[in-house]
């Protein structure tokens, strides 16, 4: 009976045993579970997906790099001077999170008519506007257009336009006023009374171009003082009346320079016996009345009244020192011409 009651508590006391080694191995199995579920988790979160975009590639990266920095040195991905990271160098990465690296580059603008380089990491007209604190007005023109994308070494091209309201005063052109006056001679001028302008107020409005005047539009004008006009009067008296109490019309009248000549030698370089002594250009032979003229003034065969002399002449020899205003007048004697000598006379060409 005693080996029967022993026999049966041994066989309780193993199977407790077996018990507890039942219950530690599922304990034991539940740790280890937990541990693997516990460094997964770790692993996940301490891993990153995320996107990079390098000279506008993107890449998909599985990181556990802890900042934007040490991912660019993980990949390396080296920066130039004035490259810029979007997020920055030192912000943490998170998951899912998208990083760019912009890569900087020269462009050329114009600005004002002066050109200059820039340094910019921006890709469109706008972009590197604002990066560098240029604005530009709705009337500026900028080329190319603000959403233009650019590339190395291209220009950008801003003109300022401008518009504004310029007041100025003016002067006001007057006209002359001809009268005409019977008792002056015709062919003769004379001043009655100056002219003078006038002012006015004037409103433009000017549009400039990088500050050049490009165009003006008149907007309003006022007359502050009105012109006064020049009058001047003009002959229509065509008629002399001679010494002798003749009345003669004319076609001219003219100041000339009046001097005496004879057949002989000492005027025209002939003794008699010559060829052409004597004779006129017209061929006719000299003798008192002929005078020598220049025919661009006055035509071969017109009558002259010189009222100096009380008589009119006639145009019918020329003379190689006679040009312009000048004439000669035929002296029978070389002593009479000298006599004469040199005048400035008024003349009369007649009709």
């Amino acid at each position: 009976m005693r080996l029967k009651l022993m026999k049966i508590l041994e066989n309780e006391r193993i199977s407790k045993i077996k018990e507890a080694l039942k219950i530690k191995k599922v304990y034991t199995t539940v740790i280890a579970i937990a541990l693997v579920i516990t460094c997964t988790s770790i692993y996940f979160a301490l891993e990153n997906d995320v996107t990079i975009t390098v000279d506008n590639k993107n890449q998909k990266l599985h990181t556990f790099s802890n900042t934007v920095q040490e991912l660019l040195k993980e990949q390396n991905i080296e920066l130039g001077k004035n490259d810029k990271v979007l997020p920055d160098l030192n912000s943490k990465l998170k998951d899912n999170m998208k990083i760019e690296v912009k890569r900087a580059y020269e462009v050329n603008l114009v600005l004002n008519g002066e050109k200059r380089k820039i340094i910019t990491t921006q890709d469109t007209v706008e972009g590197i506007l604002k990066e560098n604190k240029i604005t530009v007005s709705e009337m500026d023109k900028v080329t190319p257009k603000l959403d233009q994308k650019l590339a190395e070494n291209k220009e950008i091209k801003i003109v300022r336009i401008e518009e504004k309201i310029v007041v100025q005063t003016e002067d006001v052109g007057y006209e002359v006023e001809t009268v005409y006056d019977n008792n002056l001679e015709v062919g003769k001028v004379e001043k009655v009374q100056n002219g003078s302008y006038g002012k006015k107020e004037a409103t433009y409005k000017v549009r400039y171009s990088d500050g050049k005047e490009e165009s003006r539009t008149l907007v309003s004008q006022n007359t502050i003082q009105n012109p006064t006009n020049e009058i001047v009067k003009k002959g229509t008296k065509d008629f002399i009346v001679t010494s002798r109490g003749e009345t003669k019309t004319f076609k001219k009248s003219l100041t000339a320079s009046v001097s005496a000549y004879t057949a002989g030698f000492e005027s025209t370089g002939k003794r008699p016996g010559d060829k052409g002594y004597g004779k006129t250009r017209m061929g006719t032979t000299v003798r008192p009345g002929v005078i020598a003229v220049d025919p661009k003034v006055i035509p071969l065969g017109s009558k002259v009244y010189i009222p100096h002399l009380g008589m009119t002449c006639v145009a019918e020899d020329t003379g190689g020192a006679i040009k312009g205003n000048k004439i000669d007048v035929y002296m029978s004697s070389l002593s009479k011409a000298n006599r004469f000598g040199r005048k400035n006379l008024k003349v009369y060409v007649l009709d």
